[in-house]
């Protein structure tokens, strides 16, 4: 039992690791699919043949592409709700400064940086910034999580003391830049959401094509992570619902409720 267990969990980080790679393209043939999924090319086409059944994956012509059955069940998927609520206003009065830019609401996840709510530009053109979108080591969002933490993790590729260069100059600025390190092309600066605790629990970046665009947004940057969680903390508290009835009901929830819709 234990051994099939084990291969159980085999064929799922297998097929999962397929589908992480469609992800990131429109079609991709079985050869690539094998080598960026780090599969034999026979276990992938195996694999691939599976999900194809279970209108997971969709095949033409030799090439591969998500399937229908996935997108329905990534609609499904709402993370962050009172997050992506509280941004949702910050955000556009972000997009309002910057534009052509795509901004990103992001969120650690399993030792990760994964993009929840933003609003796409003229960037997905070079790298897809859409919700479910796991970042690139060395983002600018995944900097300034890191040292907003209070024992900063050291990103990989950095020097003990060259992240510790890093930290101070983030801790003293407020936001993280990445310009070109993490992408081709593609710049960006990043600055901490906090909770009401203090606790950092998200970040806001601008990205763009252009570099030149990013020192002048910094501001607006600061300004939004800060509000997203002003808003945040006047955001009821999960489990508590909102009193609907008689006179003294509970306006500021209903006003909130308004906006908590997903931001695309």
């Amino acid at each position: 039992m234990a051994r099939s267990g084990a291969e159980g969990r085999g064929v799922l980080e297998g097929a999962f690791a397929l589908m992480e790679v469609l992800a990131h393209d429109d079609e991709v043939g079985l050869t690539r699919l094998a080598s960026d999924a780090a599969l034999p090319k026979a276990t992938a086409h195996r694999l691939l043949g599976q999900l194809v059944a279970l209108g997971a994956v969709q095949s033409h012509e030799g090439r591969y592409r998500l399937g229908p059955r996935t997108f329905r069940l990534g609609q499904a998927w709402h993370p962050a709700r009172a997050l992506r609520a509280a941004a949702a206003q910050p955000l556009r009065e972000l997009a309002a400064a910057g534009g052509g830019v795509s901004l990103t609401l992001s969120v650690p996840e399993a030792g990760h940086i994964i993009v929840v709510g933003g609003m796409r530009g003229e960037v997905d053109e070079v790298f897809p910034l859409r919700s479910g979108v796991v970042l690139p080591p060395g983002s600018a969002a995944e900097l300034v999580l890191a040292a907003s933490a209070p024992v900063p993790r050291r990103p990989a590729g950095w020097t003990a003391a060259a992240w510790a260069r890093e930290v101070a100059a983030i801790r003293e600025r407020g936001v993280a830049f990445d310009y070109e390190q993490c992408v081709d092309s593609l710049s960006c600066v990043a600055a901490p959401v906090h909770a009401a605790d203090g606790q950092v629990v998200a970040s806001v970046a601008v990205t763009s094509l252009d570099a030149k665009l990013i020192p002048p947004l910094c501001d607006a940057v600061s300004r939004a992570a800060a509000a997203i969680g002003a808003r945040l903390a006047r955001l009821p508290e999960p489990g508590r619902r909102p009193r609907t009835s008689g006179p003294g009901g509970d306006r500021g929830t209903k006003g909130l409720a308004v906006t908590a819709e997903p931001v695309r």
